[in-house]
């Protein structure tokens, strides 16, 4: 076996075919039976142009990858039980190897994780003599048994993935066997073009052929020019990056690769290039599991599912042929608490599908996804309800739908000789882990354009020795450019070592070569984003320790700026006078009417309201409600005299009983439920203390009315105390807050700006009355107490019987919330502040 440098006085490929040139004589080789194994297809194109340039007459070596040898030997179909490194058929696989070696009630966790180990180790051992295939496996037993924690369920069930995956891929035949079973005897000499990642198929078929095997190295040039570019964040870094491209095609410079490092910024970038009319092509593709396709796949089989939420059944019939105006009209429904049940109802009966001139409704299409069957059933079914929601039809008109339903073998039976088996048995929940399965291992690859593409989207290992006239690198920060990727697997450092997989040393060199290779690109430039999110980051180390050595020039903004006319809306101020009659006020409207005049318009007079969530998870608002519901029944049914043990025992017994009438069996309410025996331990504490006081219970829930100078004002007092051997002369309203006690001392802190309480004593039509919110979020119940209630009450009623007749008299509401107000506005699209004239942020 020989291996031999670059050769001096000779450049590019050129100094490449005169070492291929020197060993085929070494070796007495006919160029017909010489093969050059290139490290990826893509350097096919231009190393046969350079081939042809070198030998303008005779033949010229086979050009060829390992995978296009073996195709051209033999088609390979695998067996029922081989790896076949489709993910589809793979995970099918996966559940046949776990039910033979009785973890079938284990499936739903461990098939990723086998699928996953056993390509990994596939990939070795199809690198392998099938001859020398069991002896290699004697030997990776006890490596594979070695470095899994003993004692632990979780490292037993790791240990039996990765015994099983070796099996696997032991017994499994490959596509390279036909290499090893006959294509070596008919070659004369072999030559191996290495590239920057290791292969171990290429290493092995090397070492069969022994001296008659060539290494050379790609051809290599001098760094480019370097121009670095400080992105703020990813969108910037995107724009940035898509302005570099279409500097560099103005220039001629073409074609421009654009490697995939942070996917995300990429797909950003090449989506601002094809709007421009860039032809591009992609050689990476990403999950078509993130595809809209994938999407309108997965939609159907969540809607299936019995606990379907009406969000899920919406989202479904949004990517069906059902009307949109019937959709729609069944979300406005749903949408509705109150809406009866037959309303509902009869807005669902109105969704139907047209297929064929037959009208299917949509429950009838869910309910053939609701059985248990084997997989064969499962695709026909699978595709009939396709079928039925003319999803069929829109994924087959898609490019990343077509390939959709090749990843499923929806459109062949190539997944028949395994899914006729009784490991292949599954449940709704379980055909969904395996489509989201197959959609996560396989690749979406758009279809190509017309003409010649200016822009490739490519793997950064796969840019030696092609012919690029630039180079925009995007996301060379520490966080997605790192020294070293992260090895895959749950292998020990010694496991790794000894499977030969790479380790973390090796892809960390990888890497770095890589990057060599990518500066020596005509023009490069590189950039990186400043934050991600809160997140600071800094360029990537392969980046800094370029720096050290090679000179670079801060790149210059290609963006183009653009000169737009501002079109600014004035500051709304309408007139609520013709709505002066129906006026009413509860302490959170008038609390509107002072911090947002535009706002209380809005959302108050208007009655506009955000659309409610159909599904939305309890909340901390869902628990205070509640737990006022639970504080009212406790203390209108409590006994005059109670002690500790039944005031505990009957607040337990009010809390399960609304909890049940409530949230029934609702799975969200589990972490109040946990925290409920603090919160009622803190309660009847507070309660002990508060009535050794002299307080005592005399209402909750109270509905309150009150006219103020011709102004009604209303609202719900939470609970009203008396104090005992005052003749009623003393009063206490009590508001329960499920707010930290710093939260409430900052209420209280301006007794002019506490709506609240003050509203409510005014409410109550007492002369003495205190006022105190009582928290119970904390691990002791706390009363903060206002305690200039009685002051601030005229004052309050003075400003309110005047803003009610300045909103009378037609002043105008404007919009002038500040701060938290304005965050978490409702109305902040109508007053549309962020586009005010004066005084505004853009």
């Amino acid at each position: 076996m020989t291996s031999i440098a670059k050769a001096d006085g000779l450049h590019g490929w050129t100094a490449l075919w005169a070492q291929v040139d020197a060993h085929m004589r070494f070796c007495n080789a006919h160029a017909a039976r010489t093969v050059v194994l290139l490290p990826f297809f893509q350097l096919q194109a231009v190393a046969k142009v350079s081939a042809a340039k070198f030998w303008q007459a005779g033949f010229l070596p086979r050009l060829e990858t390992t995978k296009s040898w073996q195709q051209r030997i033999a088609l390979f179909t695998p067996d029922a039980l081989d790896l076949s490194f489709d993910a589809a058929l793979d995970a099918l696989r996966a559940r046949l190897w776990l039910s033979k070696s009785g973890l079938q009630d284990k499936q739903a966790v461990l098939v990723p994780a086998l699928v996953e180990t056993a390509q990994q180790l596939g990939g070795l051992a199809a690198a392998v003599p099938p001859s020398e295939r069991a002896a290699w496996a004697d030997k990776m037993r006890p490596v594979v048994a070695a470095g899994f924690g003993a004692g632990l369920e979780f490292a037993a069930y790791e240990a039996a993935v990765a015994r099983i995956a070796l099996e696997w891929a032991a017994a499994s035949r490959y596509a390279s066997d036909a290499l090893f079973e006959g294509a070596l005897r008919d070659i004369d000499a072999l030559i191996v073009v290495r590239g920057v990642q290791r292969n171990a198929l290429t290493a092995s078929l090397a070492a069969r052929v022994g001296e008659r095997t060539l290494f050379v190295d790609l051809p290599q040039g001098e760094p480019g020019i370097l121009a670095l570019h400080a992105a703020r964040d990813a969108e910037d870094e995107a724009q940035s990056a898509a302005a570099c491209v279409m500097a560099h095609l103005a220039a001629g410079r073409v074609p421009v690769a654009l490697p995939a490092i942070d996917r995300l910024v990429t797909r950003r970038i090449s989506a601002m290039l094809m709007a421009q009319g860039v032809l591009l092509r992609d050689e990476t593709g990403w999950k078509l599991s993130t595809t809209r396709a994938g999407a309108n796949l997965m939609s159907m089989l969540r809607a299936a599912h019995p606990d379907a939420s009406p969000d899920e059944q919406l989202d479904w019939l949004k990517h069906t042929c059902a009307s949109p105006a019937a959709v729609q009209r069944l979300e406005h429904v749903l949408r509705k608490q109150n809406s009866a049940s037959a309303v509902i109802e009869s807005a669902q009966d109105a969704i139907e599908f047209i297929v064929n001139d037959a009208a299917v409704r949509p429950h009838e299409v869910t309910k053939t996804l609701s059985s248990s069957r084997p997989l064969a059933a499962w695709l026909d079914a699978l595709k009939l309800a396709l079928q039925s929601s003319g999803q069929w039809d829109a994924l087959q008109r898609d490019a990343a739908g077509e390939q959709v339903l090749s990843a499923l073998h929806l459109q062949s039976d190539a997944a028949q000789v395994i899914v006729q088996s009784d490991a292949s048995r599954m449940s709704l929940p379980e055909l969904s882990q395996w489509v989201q399965t197959a959609l996560e291992g396989a690749s979406f690859k758009a279809p190509a354009m017309q003409g010649e593409a200016r822009v490739v989207i490519l793997p950064l290992a796969q840019l030696a020795a092609r012919p690029f006239a630039a180079l925009v690198m995007a996301g060379c920060d520490e966080s997605h450019l790192p020294l070293a990727p992260e090895p895959q697997g749950w292998w020990s450092l010694g496991q790794r070592e000894a499977l030969g997989l790479p380790s973390r040393e090796l892809l960390a060199q990888e890497q770095q070569t890589a990057w060599q290779r990518a500066m020596q690109m005509p023009c490069v430039d590189v950039l990186w984003r400043g934050c991600e999110g809160e997140q600071l980051l800094q360029r990537s180390p392969l980046l800094q320790a370029w720096q050290l050595n090679h000179a670079g020039q801060e790149g210059v903004d290609a963006r183009v700026s653009h000169t737009v006319q501002a079109m600014p809306v004035t500051q709304p101020a309408p007139s609520a006078a013709a709505l002066a009659q129906t006026l009413r006020f509860s302490a959170s409207s008038y609390q509107d009417v002072r911090t947002c005049p535009y706002r209380f318009f809005a959302l108050r007079l208007l009655g506009l309201q955000e659309a409610q969530e159909l599904d939305a998870e309890l909340s901390k608002r869902d628990f205070g409600s509640w737990l006022h519901a639970v504080l009212s029944d406790f203390h209108q049914t409590r006994p005059r005299e109670a002690d500790a043990v039944q005031d505990a025992e009957l607040l337990d017994s009010c809390a399960a009983r609304i909890a049940k009438e409530w949230f029934g069996q609702d799975a969200g309410f589990i972490p109040f439920a946990a925290a409920w025996p603090q919160v009622r331990g803190s309660y009847l504490l507070w309660l002990q203390k508060h009535e050794a006081l002299g307080w005592r219970f005399e209402s909750s829930e109270l509905d309150a009315r009150l006219e103020v100078q011709g102004v009604a004002i209303q609202g719900r007092l939470d609970r009203v105390d008396v104090l005992a051997g005052s003749g009623g002369a003393a009063h206490m309203v009590i508001d329960y807050k499920t707010e930290n006690s710093s939260s409430l001392q900052r209420r209280v802190k301006e007794p002019l700006e506490d709506t609240q309480l003050v509203f409510y004593a005014a409410l109550l039509g007492k002369e003495n009355v205190k006022a105190a919110y009582l928290g119970l979020a904390e691990k002791e119940a706390k009363v903060v107490e206002q305690a200039q209630v009685n002051e601030a009450l005229p004052l309050l009623l003075d400003g309110l019987v005047d803003d009610a007749r300045r909103i009378a008299a037609g002043h105008g509401l404007p919009a002038m919330g500040e701060g938290v107000v304005c965050e978490y506005c409702a109305a902040r699209g109508l007053c549309r502040k962020d586009f005010w004239v004066e005084g505004q942020r853009a």
